[in-house]
């Protein structure tokens, strides 16, 4: 069965319920240098945290050669790395957690470098830094994961590079995961210019079988850096659960590599996916809002490539997808064959919705409502799919759309990328929710119409990032040793009644509390707009809270509980 975790509290569920795996004799150590810390580093064994003292350390050189080490600023965030830094990890479970990078010059270096497998960075922040790559998975390491990171303001006049480059080998598959990082205002000319947040593979690269993931990431403002927000250049990848926004010069591209999807992504003001020089292209149950209007990018773009013989964009596929009120999708002219389009919802105020046809599509059980601009024999129906916009904030389906149930069985069997958890027979819409099992029973588009709840709605900066830059977990952890793929049972749960809710609020906890503990509500930039603190009335503790909400205006925001033994967010509406 696939994994889908609410990501409101994933923080919770997956990063800080850890198991924590240490030996016998297994050290806590502190130092305040570079130099002790390699020292310690050199004598460690594992299960040892060694902590660097808060502080500000300039021209670093660290090499974790040893297994199973964490290595961690005392405090998150505590910690800088500045100046020049070469940061090695060749060793194989270890964790690097809580340092800053905020100035500093390597010029035509890599700032990190993974060699090993099973290596978690967690919880960094790299900020300003002049470098041309920041972190770098090397080819024949696996299960590495990049989390709970953010990258921003890529200086202008840095060496051209992608901030994250995640090498391939043609025999060993990475099944590497970058996931709930936070992707901000890079600088530059925007273009074609290698200077992506992420990229996967190299050109050179497109034929190995990579299995990566990327996941539950926020991307904001990254177009003046380069067109493309991710870069996939290999075979076997994953883009799901993420949002991309403010940024229409910037696409998802598939490039260079086949057989690889995109699923279950929100596309709000931003370029959408752009498919060059690839077959086996699977994208569906993806929101696009405001996508490509008004920039040099449009919503999808095909790209033929006629140097390439081989990647004729053969087999690109878009199912089950809503566009609302988007730029072009411009289908290349040239080029495809053997493409669908199905159970796609299009709904487009003014201009056209399509440019360029091409001779190689296969249209089936699409809705539209606008002008379509190509001619489309069968499998597009002009029919207003009655939309309305949600309490996440995008337009879903209401119970008088002509979508529900109207799905047409005629695509392709999606493709399953081994060893990988997907959802290769839709069995969730876009907000997490169980679709029918038969595919003429699903409803059109992206949304599946039913009640229940949802596990993905477009990310904030509450849900993505370091703790110490707000992100979504509060506290920041002690030692964070993550599990990977294992679906953790969530310890407490918070509930808010009303909801929504007009003047006030009960808050209750599945478990009484006995110390005070303090409670944010956040809008949806992630901003607090309000905060209290709870004291429980007795020594035995209380689980039930009222508080007054009546100047918060009508909208969603998100009510974040932090107390010494757990934290959690969950969503509020006011609606008076």
């Amino acid at each position: 069965m696939k994994l889908f975790f609410k990501h409101f509290n994933f923080a919770t569920i997956l990063m800080f319920n850890f198991m924590f795996v240490h030996s016998v004799n297994a050290a806590n150590i502190t130092v305040n240098s570079i130099a002790n810390l390699q020292l310690a580093l050199n004598n460690a064994a594992s299960g040892d945290t060694i902590s660097l003292a808060n502080g500000t350390y300039l021209n670093n050189v660290i090499n974790i050669n040893r297994n199973g080490i964490t290595v961690r600023a005392v405090t998150p965030g505590g910690v800088y790395l500045n100046g020049t830094n070469d940061i090695n990890i060749n060793g194989n479970n270890n964790n690097f957690v809580g340092f800053q990078f905020t100035s500093g010059d390597i010029g035509t270096a890599y700032l990190i470098e993974v060699y090993g497998s099973n290596n978690v960075l967690s919880h960094l922040n790299f900020s300003g830094y002049y470098a041309k790559k920041y972190i770098e998975i090397k080819a024949g390491s696996q299960y590495n994961q990049v989390a709970y990171c953010n990258i921003e303001k890529k200086p202008l006049t840095a060496e051209l590079g992608c901030t994250i480059q995640v090498s391939t080998s043609p025999t060993v598959p990475g099944y590497h995961k970058i996931r709930y990082c936070s992707f901000q205002n890079f600088y530059g000319l925007g273009g074609d210019n290698g200077n992506e947040p992420v990229r996967i593979g190299l050109s050179t690269e497109s034929t190995n079988s990579a299995r990566d993931i990327v996941e539950f990431c926020y991307f904001n403002n990254t177009g003046d850096g380069d067109s493309e927000s991710v870069s996939i250049k290999s075979r076997d990848n994953t883009v799901r659960f993420c949002t991309f926004t403010n940024q229409q010069n910037a696409m998802l591209c598939f490039r260079n590599g086949d057989n690889n999807v995109a699923y279950s992504n929100f596309f709000i003001n931003a370029g959408g996916i752009r498919v060059k020089e690839a077959n086996n292209i699977f994208c569906y149950n993806n929101y696009f809002q405001n996508s490509g209007v008004g920039s040099s990018a449009d919503a999808v773009t095909y790209v033929y490539y006629t140097a390439n013989s081989t990647n004729v964009l053969n087999n690109i596929n878009f199912f089950h997808n809503t566009f609302y009120n988007c730029g072009y999708i411009d289908l290349g002219g040239v080029g495809a064959v053997n493409n669908t389009w199905a159970n796609n919802i299009f709904v487009k105020s003014s201009g056209t919705i399509f440019k360029n046809s091409n001779n190689g599509t296969t249209w089936a059980g699409n809705m539209y409502q606008g002008t379509l601009g190509i001619t489309i024999a069968s499998g597009m129906s002009n029919t207003n799919p009655a939309l309305a916009l949600n309490s996440d904030n995008y337009y879903g389906l209401t119970s008088t759309s002509p979508a529900i149930n109207a799905s047409s069985i005629s695509y392709p069997l999606i493709y399953d990328i081994p060893n990988v958890d997907d959802d290769n027979t839709l069995s969730f819409d876009i907000s997490g929710q169980s679709r029918p099992t038969l595919a003429a029973q699903k409803d059109v588009g992206c949304d599946e119409f039913t009640t229940g709840n949802t596990t993905n709605r477009p990310l904030t900066l509450l849900d993505v990032g370091p703790c110490y830059l707000g992100g979504p977990q509060g506290p920041c952890p002690g030692v964070p040793t993550p599990v990977q793929n294992i679906n953790f049972t969530k310890n407490y749960s918070i509930a808010v009644f009303p909801n929504p809710a007009a003047n006030s609020i009960q808050l209750q906890l599945k478990q009484n509390i006995t110390t005070s503990f303090k409670i944010s509500i956040c809008n949806l930039h992630g901003q607090v707009v309000k905060t209290f603190i709870a004291a429980p009335s007795s020594s035995t503790g209380s689980n039930s809270f009222t508080y007054n909400v009546a100047d918060l205006k009508n909208g969603t925001y998100f009510i974040k509980v932090f107390t010494s033994q757990f934290s959690e967010t969950t969503k509020l509406i006011i609606q008076k």
